[in-house]
Order: structure tokens, then sequence, then C-alpha cells
């Protein structure tokens, strides 16, 4: 997990390692492979990072069960897509563009390979858990009931085993976790601090340690200023880990996927705005 961000001002600063690249050196390889396809150029610039993506995907293994080498190899595939994308006038340095690109793939390919347990991907199963919190609620509020027939009971009511009402209990359970700890505030800086990582950066000259604080700032701002639906949802679906499904905000939220999905663009059409009134990108913090 990231660092807060009060605590990163003490961290020290990393020694340089023989393959680490000034920051002329990088654009000086990021301009050779983009504008003239030098493979060579690319390569020294993924080896150069590499350190750094690594760190990314092992923090990543934190209660997973994906294997290293395949969060790994995708830690890596980011890096290239960063390479591939980088705007060489921007003036930042390749880590803060790359981390994005390399956070972005590891969450994609953890989402893509969870169970179906988390990922409730069928109709029976999506009607399963709308139905859970109303069947659990019936069947609590009769006193006479002991927990262990209650569980029989809801498990008997949506035609599923004990064992996958636990599982079921588990899916709803960590939505609601998730979506209903304080996106803002004392929790609030942690899960921003996702989206600009210093920790995961190797010496951003141009990027300083002002510049992070306030551009997280300004997330925390401008996140707290959507409507709250907008906010939980771009909250569950960007900055959680792993990220909700839209299948799983629409249960959650009564509502359909598709309409999950358009308050989430409802939402970043609001950042965009907000962002482009500040000289800011979006590219930067999704």
């Amino acid at each position: 997990m990231n660092k807060p961000i009060s605590n990163w001002g003490t961290q020290p600063r990393r020694k340089r390692t023989p393959n680490m690249l000034s920051a002329g050196e990088e654009l000086h390889l990021l301009r050779a492979w983009q504008q003239r396809g030098d493979q060579r150029a690319r390569e020294k610039v993924i080896t150069a990072f590499s350190p750094m993506a690594g760190a990314m995907a092992k923090r990543a293994l934190a209660g997973s069960q994906t294997a290293e080498a395949d969060l790994l190899q995708q830690a890596n595939i980011g890096l290239m897509k960063a390479a591939d994308r980088f705007d060489l006038d921007r003036g930042y340095r390749f880590s803060t563009y790359a981390v994005w690109w390399v956070r972005a793939e590891i969450q994609d390919y953890k989402l893509a390979n969870r169970s179906i347990v988390r990922r409730p991907n069928s109709a029976d199963l999506r009607k399963s858990i709308a139905n859970l919190s109303r069947i659990d609620e019936a069947v609590s509020n009769d006193p006479s009931i002991s927990k262990a027939d209650a569980d029989t009971r809801v498990a008997r009511a949506l035609g599923v085993s004990p064992r996958r009402l636990n599982d079921l209990r588990e899916q709803v359970s960590g939505l609601d976790f998730s979506l209903n700890v304080p996106s803002l505030g004392d929790d609030g800086d942690d899960r921003i601090a996702r989206l600009v990582d210093p920790v995961s950066m190797e010496d951003a000259d141009t990027m300083n340690r002002h510049d992070i604080k306030t551009l997280r700032a300004l997330l925390v701002e401008m996140i707290g200023a959507l409507p709250d639906r907008e906010r939980e949802i771009i909250v569950a679906t960007q900055l959680q880990d792993p990220p909700a499904t839209l299948e799983v905000l629409g249960i959650h939220f009564g509502i359909s996927r598709e309409r999950v999905r358009q308050l989430r663009e409802r939402g970043f059409e609001r950042l965009r705005t907000t962002m482009g009134q500040r000289d800011l990108e979006m590219e930067y913090f999704v």
C-alpha cells in the first residue's frame, strides 16, 4: 500500500542505480524510440524503470492469488505503453507518467482474473446478491430464529448452498466497506495517493515535493466537489484496489450497469472541466 502523504517527506532519497537515467537521457531515448523507432532506446528505458514497475507489482501481490511473474509481466507491459504514449513536450519525468500505465495494467489484469465469486457476471448471481440484503433483514427480524437457522433459511430462499451464501455476503460486505469508508478527509488522502505515487518515482526533478502535494490537494478538492453517487463510483472504479465492477455498483445503487457507466462518465466530464479551468490534463489523474 502506498505511504500516506504525511509520511512521504521522511522517505530517504533513493540511491542512483547503474541503469537510472537522467532527465536528458530519458528524453533522448524516448525521442529516439517515438520518432525513429529505435528499439534499443526503448529497451534501455524499460530496463531503467523495471525496478519501479517491479516494486509496484510486488505491492499489488498483497492479498492476491495472482502469480508474481504474471504481475511483473503486466507491469512491464505498462512501461511499454507509457513509452509509446509519453508526451515529449510536457516537461515531466517519464516515471511521473509511467506509474499510471503500470498501475492500470496491474489492476486490469487482477480484475480480469478474479473468480466468479468476486465478479457477479451471471444473471443468477447478480439476482442473488440483489436479494440477499432484503432476505437477510426479513429473517433477522424474527428473534425466535437462531443464526444457524437464519443462514439456512436465507440460503434456501436464494437457492444457494450455505458456503455460497458466505461467498455472497463477502461480496456484498466488501463493496459496502469500500464505498462507506470516507473517500476524503482522514482516510481519503491515502486513496487519493494511489494516483500520485512519489514512492514509485525514481528522481522526478520537474515534479518536486510541493508539486506532488499540490496535485493531491487538488484531487481531494475536485473529487470531493462531485455529486455523491458520481464521487462514490469514481472512487470505487478508479481508486479502489481491486476496483469495483459496474455490475456490482449497479446492484449497490439499485440501478443498471449502463446507468453506472453514465454517472461515471458524467463525473469524469465534471473533472475534465474543472481541470481544464486549472490548466491540468486528465491523463495524469486516471
